[in-house]
């Protein structure tokens, strides 16, 4: 599986977090991914998180949001486009 770089929505698979979806908006000097929801993460104290505890969910948003509410904007289609692509492959069953 492709290890999650910046601009790419996440979903947590492990701790508290566990089925939030997140934006990765860098990494740390020790390879931990930041990323940010908007909401309880925000820009200014994003969240360190383990890359082995993340997968993919859309690769490569156009770029890093610059505000929450553009990062709240972003997970949202996000998590539509998700629920579409699940919906598909039900369908196709």
């Amino acid at each position: 599986m492709p290890e999650p770089t910046t601009n790419d929505v996440v979903v947590s698979l492990a701790g508290h977090d566990r089925g939030k979806l997140f934006v990765v908006t860098g990494r740390t000097q020790d390879g931990r991914l930041l990323l940010c929801d908007g909401r309880t993460r925000r820009l200014a104290a994003p969240k360190s998180k383990s890359p082995k505890h993340t997968r993919v969910v859309l690769r490569g948003t156009p770029k890093v949001p610059g505000t929450d509410k553009a990062i709240r904007t972003t997970l949202a289609l996000a998590a539509q486009s998700a629920a579409a692509k699940e919906e598909r492959q039900l369908g196709e069953r």
